[in-house]
């Protein structure tokens, strides 16, 4: 009886350097975002700490995504949920505080702007991997013999 090698499992696509660096410009983001914003809010009303559990989840995550850790496929579902996490964030502060600040408005307006843009290039960036990976594909397939 023949003895045949295993066969080796196709490794799953990870995170491009600039994925990670998108990661990681979210993820000090996210660290001024609660420094400036967040500790402030939770020492006026600490019951809010519940509702901060999701992007503290998030944030544990992108430690992961930042060290390349992770497969493509979940970094995408991570960035998903980090902008609805951005738009909960934003929804939230605006309802618990009736009058902030300036410099409150400043910050916020700042945080979400960029925790958009480097959440919405990250998709992007997914995406064209993906897209680059199937025309490759694509291209190998149709080629002729």
């Amino acid at each position: 009886m023949p003895h045949h090698a295993p066969s080796t499992l196709p490794q799953p696509k990870q995170l491009s350097p600039l994925g990670r660096g998108l990661a990681a410009a979210q993820l000090a983001k996210e660290t001024l975002t609660i420094v400036l914003l967040g500790v402030p809010l939770l020492l006026d009303l600490p019951l809010l700490a519940v509702a901060a559990l999701p992007g503290l989840v998030l944030y544990l995550f992108r430690w992961v995504l930042v060290l390349g850790r992770l497969p493509r496929r979940v970094a995408a579902r991570i960035w998903v949920f980090t902008l609805l996490d951005e738009l909960w964030g934003l929804a939230l502060y605006l309802h618990v505080y009736e009058t902030p600040t300036a410099r409150q408005l400043r910050y916020l307006k700042w945080s979400v702007g960029l925790g958009l843009a480097f959440t919405l290039g990250a998709l992007a960036e997914i995406a064209w991997q993906r897209y680059g990976e199937r025309r490759r594909l694509r291209r190998a397939l149709l080629r002729p013999a």
